[in-house]
């Protein structure tokens, strides 16, 4: 099966902040169209007698940025993540895929996305493989073990639980949820983290996300795990629109955002709470050290996969 190409179009001044953000969920780099100073590059050269007239064509007022995305991953978490981040980060885009029909990217990676355990209470089942799980002998194997089975479908939002950042972030919550756990959750996406930290046994949890569809969606896979009555949903900014104070707040965004939430976790972390974080890749690990610093938070645990780091902060005594 063919790969996706994914093209983010930006204007070429927003090319740096843009590709910071979609390298953040790509591991085999990005192809970058920038034409807006083919003039001044041709002159480095000198006198040109001859110059390709496509490349003449070429649009010098936007910009390309090309995600490949291998079959077995979904092309649609990776729109709905990246776009997420560049709303809030106030970039115009749009979004377009290359003579790929947008029900074959969005779908076709469903055949590689396998029941799996995750941490030691944990299976995830994408819900179209739901009763053949139930079936299988690694699915009634879990069962004995006593796991809980997670069902998920993403759809257009980020979080299958396929990706480090995630499946990390699920570990982790493991060690730090119990019945008195009040949870929020920062960019809930697909509602992924949330429906784990009550099927861990949390009390509550609060999922905000900038992205509408996301909002919907995680109600949706929260409805589907028999959560939606202890799993509040806000449409909007963490800054202005969620209140009170959480025994447990994750974040798995990308290291950017992370820095610039953080000082906003202070009014809503709990005394005695954490903070876990996840989507750093290992490179920004020293930047969101440093805010931490700043914030008066320091590093308890720090779990690493792939290059992809995640981290459980708490306050300075």
């Amino acid at each position: 099966m063919d790969w996706t190409d994914l093209i983010i179009k930006v204007s070429p001044a927003d090319v740096p902040s843009a590709e910071a953000i979609a390298g953040m969920c790509v591991s085999r780099g990005l192809y970058i169209e920038d034409y807006s100073t083919l003039e001044e590059d041709l002159e480095l050269f000198g006198p040109v007698e001859v110059i390709d007239e496509e490349l003449l064509k070429k649009d010098r007022t936007s910009a390309m940025i090309h995600v490949y995305v291998s079959p077995e991953e979904n092309p649609a978490e990776y729109v709905a993540f990246i776009s997420a981040r560049l709303k809030a980060e106030g970039i115009p885009f749009e979004f377009m895929s290359d003579e790929v029909r947008e029900e074959d990217w969005a779908n076709n990676w469903k055949q590689f996305f396998k029941p799996k355990n995750i941490g030691g209470k944990l299976r995830l089942v994408p819900t179209w493989e739901e009763t053949a799980d139930k079936k299988s002998e690694e699915g009634m194997a879990a069962d004995r073990e006593g796991r809980r089975r997670l069902l998920i479908d993403p759809g257009m939002a980020f979080g299958s639980g396929q990706h480090e950042t995630t499946k990390l972030c699920m570990t982790l919550l493991e060690d730090y949820v119990d019945g008195k756990t009040d949870m929020l959750d920062i960019g809930t996406g697909s509602g992924i983290l949330g429906i784990a930290a009550l099927l861990l046994g949390a009390r509550s949890v609060t999922g905000v996300d900038i992205d509408a569809l996301s909002v919907k969606v995680a109600g949706e896979n929260a409805e589907l795990n028999g959560v939606r009555g202890k799993f509040e949903l806000i449409h909007g900014d963490l800054a202005t629109d969620v209140k009170g104070v959480f025994s447990v707040i994750c974040a798995n965004i990308v290291a950017d955002i992370i820095i610039r939430l953080l000082p906003d976790t202070g009014r809503l972390l709990a005394p005695g709470g954490v903070i876990i974080v996840s989507g750093i890749i290992d490179v920004r690990l020293p930047d969101v050290e440093e805010e931490c610093a700043r914030c008066g938070l320091v590093i308890k645990r720090l779990v690493t996969e792939k290059g992809w780091c995640a981290a459980v902060l708490e306050r300075k005594n």
